[in-house]
């Protein structure tokens, strides 16, 4: 059933606070007015589109869009311009075949017509129940993977990371702005998604969610290096399902050596930090070729970039340490099967860390008065911090991922910029001794010039291999 008014009011209040020091922080800039339409925009996506907006699986990325471009300072008009872009394209809803209750839940798993069916049956228990209470339970229980019957199981997790993981990115960001609505939108993503081979996720880690022979601590960057040097993987060329077909097993062997104790904080907080590194180089180093520099803005290991930041909040929301282990440890598998899936582009950190930031935009520029600090002729006048200046050209391009990545690329400059080189050194990576904090200013600058700085006058660019445009650079 529909939800009324009154709970349409309930399932999308004004976005919430940053919820922890780990979570990124709200850009000033919010008003009244933005929050305002940023909250009419997010419940009339809710309750008049489709969770994709074509027939082949493409994501509605409306409430993606419109909650980064708020929390980055986005006013009304703004939010309006990025409404009606995607209003132009998005599919319409329609009611399901059949309402999803619990008894016919694990039905009509992975089936895009009934969208609206597990829409109205979440937000119905999101509304009855605390938010963790229903995350936990029909996505991390073992009986919401594999405790279906006549051989389906439902393998909700393995569902979340699906599509390029923006199931797990719809609820992550709903969990980040405690929103209910999209919370339910979410777990709806996840239900209506196919999997393929359970190989990445099985059974047996439902079974033993932490389990950590004594001894071992293995860290994310070593088993990143034992897979590249593994010749199984060499020539591979296919899709990510070929990926878990051919070679599922033994990434889930690798990605094995990697560990989570979910009732220790400081050990959950240092594998989410892990993560972070790990994801953004395998996009932008893997990107990097010495001599050539930046060589493709990958498209799919963007998209390890940006989901990478809901960790801290699904950290924060999740009480059960079992969920928290499993959530990580799927993560870290999937994010080395596309790796893989991209024929494990070489990783030449040295090179990549040895070259200058870069730092210069192009115009259009202020002109500082003799006053300015430290000079009127340093390109520092124009502002000494480069991440003011990513963000504001970020804000104004079209294509939704960009600032997206720039805002997660920012938090991360923030709670980790400082780290020094050498922290990594005793990782197996070659080159992790050059591995600092500068990593993701680096990341940010190279994908601001990538995608074109529009605001500054530079050709609008895609993203390596969209598949949203043809037209997109393909090395």
């Amino acid at each position: 059933m529909a939800p009324s008014r009154t709970q349409l009011a309930a399932l999308w209040p004004n976005p919430g606070p940053s919820l922890t020091a780990d979570t990124p922080a709200r850009w000033p800039g919010s008003t009244p007015a933005s929050t305002a339409a940023a909250r009419s925009y997010l419940q009339q996506d809710y309750e008049r589109h489709h969770g994709f907006f074509n027939y082949r699986g493409f994501h509605n990325h409306t409430p993606f869009h419109i909650l980064v471009e708020w929390a980055l300072g986005g006013n009304e008009e703004h939010l309006e311009a990025i409404w009606n872009q995607h209003l132009a394209i998005e599919r319409l809803a329609h009611r399901s075949p059949a309402p999803i209750t619990e008894q016919t839940f694990n039905k009509y798993l992975g089936d895009e017509e009934y969208y609206q069916g597990y829409l109205y049956f979440f937000s119905d228990l999101v509304l009855k129940k605390p938010i963790h209470d229903v995350v936990e339970e029909w996505i991390f229980l073992p009986k919401a993977n594999f405790g279906g019957y006549n051989g389906h199981q439902p393998e909700m997790l393995n569902r979340l990371l699906a599509g390029v993981l923006h199931p797990m990115l719809f609820l992550g960001y709903g969990l980040e702005f405690s929103l209910p609505g999209l919370v339910a939108e979410g777990l709806t993503q996840a239900a209506v998604h196919k999997v393929g081979s359970s190989a990445l996720l099985p059974k047996s880690m439902f079974d033993t969610p932490g389990t950590r022979r004594p001894g071992t601590h293995v860290h994310a960057f070593s088993v990143l290096s034992r897979i590249i040097r593994d010749r199984r993987f060499n020539n591979f060329v296919g899709s990510f399902d070929d990926v878990q077909s051919k070679h599922g097993d033994a990434i889930q062997q690798y990605a094995a050596e990697w560990t989570v104790d979910g009732t220790n904080i400081k050990e959950v907080a240092s594998k989410v930090r892990e993560l972070t590194f790990l994801n953004v180089m395998l996009y932008v180093v893997g990107g990097w070729r010495d001599g050539e520099g930046f060589h493709i803005a990958d498209f799919t290991l963007m998209h390890l970039v940006t989901s990478s930041m809901t960790l801290t909040s699904y950290m924060a929301v999740l009480t059960s340490p079992m969920a928290k282990s499993l959530l990580l440890r799927a993560y870290f598998t999937r994010s080395l099967a596309y790796y893989i899936s991209r024929g494990r582009p070489p990783l030449p950190v040295r090179s990549f860390f040895s070259a200058p930031i870069l730092t210069d935009f192009p115009d259009p520029r202020p002109y500082p008065s003799d006053a300015v600090y430290p000079k009127p002729t340093s390109p520092l006048a124009f502002t000494p911090n480069v991440w003011l200046k990513i963000i504001q050209s970020a804000l104004v391009h079209p294509d939704d991922h960009l600032p997206k990545v720039q805002r997660t690329l920012a938090h991360y400059g923030t709670l980790y910029g400082n780290i020094p080189a050498g922290e990594f050194k005793g990782t197996e990576l070659e080159g992790s001794e050059f591995i600092d904090g500068t990593l993701f200013v680096r990341t940010a600058a190279l994908t601001m010039e990538w995608m074109g700085r529009i605001r500054e006058g530079e050709p609008l660019r895609f993203w390596g291999d969209d598949p949203n445009f043809p037209e997109s650079d393909i090395p």
